[in-house]
């Protein structure tokens, strides 16, 4: 067997106490880095979950407010002139007739097309107002119903990617004072059922064109679209947002006296997205074009 020189195994023992204290700092070093790699990974998904929690939170808090028209069949007490017996008496009216009252005005304004009926939806569907909207100013100037409860349910279409397309809701709003003495609106309030489209990738309300807005359940709920003969809308119906139909009591004060109406049934069509350019529309019986 081969004697292996005293003089290597030093030398050997020298080169291994040498070596190992930098292998012991390259470990060291290596393990340091490694915490810093996973503490900067922590902090991006910590940021990266802040960033999206903010954008939920931002786009839930988001408004979006659409032209709505509107048709209340009315019936509030009467008298019967010749036998003084109690009789019922017909007060249908419509979404500008509910505008003028909010504005106090006449029932029957029509110096004031700019301001229309309209519904605003927050985009978690927690809030939904039946309003009035300024086409000029392009903002609400009057709320005339906010909602008290909000209740919906939803639908995702197997198609559709990554979130809900539909949406059904029931809202109670409460009418707001609104007016004056002599024309407004004294309290009252609406049950509204209705139904929504929703974009997937936000969850607000979004209009789709009115060919392709159909729900199975429109028949059964009684929602159909309005004649424009009954509330006039300035732009032809071509995208809508969904349909409702509501129940409700409203009093009202016109032209100096207070009744109260009851509203068996109404209609709703909610329509466009409003907002963008200030729009002017021109009265009844006037025009802007050059002689």
């Amino acid at each position: 067997m081969a004697v292996v020189p005293l003089e290597w195994i030093k030398s050997l023992a020298s080169i291994q106490l040498q070596t190992a204290p930098c292998q012991a700092k390259q470990k060291q070093k290596t393990n340091i880095m490694n915490a810093i790699k996973r503490t900067c990974f922590g902090i991006a998904a910590i940021v990266a979950a802040v960033a999206i929690a903010h954008t939920a939170s931002a786009q839930t808090n988001t408004v979006k407010t659409f032209r709505t028209t509107g048709y209340f069949v009315g019936l509030t007490q009467g008298t019967n002139p010749v036998t003084e017996h109690p009789i019922y008496d017909n007060v249908s009216f419509a979404g500008h007739n509910l505008v003028n009252l909010a504005m106090g005005r006449g029932l029957y304004d029509t110096n004031h097309p700019n301001q229309v009926m309209a519904m605003t939806f927050t985009c978690d569907l927690s809030s939904a107002n039946l309003v009035v909207y300024d086409l000029a100013v392009t903002d609400v100037v009057a709320t005339i119903a906010a909602s008290v409860s909000v209740d919906a349910v939803y639908q995702q279409d197997a198609q559709v990617k990554p979130g809900p397309n539909h949406a059904h809701f029931v809202a109670t709003l409460q009418v707001n004072q609104n007016g004056n003495d002599t024309n407004g609106l004294s309290s009252g309030y609406f049950t509204v059922a209705g139904r929504l489209n929703l974009n997937p990738e936000t969850g607000c309300p979004q209009p789709v064109l009115v060919l392709l807005d159909r729900d199975s359940l429109d028949k059964v709920d009684d929602d159909i679209e309005l004649p424009s003969s009954l509330d006039p809308d300035s732009v032809p119906l071509t995208l809508r947002t969904g349909l409702a139909h509501l129940i409700g009591v409203v009093d009202v004060v016109t032209y100096g006296s207070s009744h109260t109406v009851l509203v068996p049934y109404g209609g709703l069509s909610i329509r466009r997205e409003l907002g963008g350019e200030p729009i002017a529309v021109d009265p009844p019986g006037t025009s802007t074009s050059a002689p």
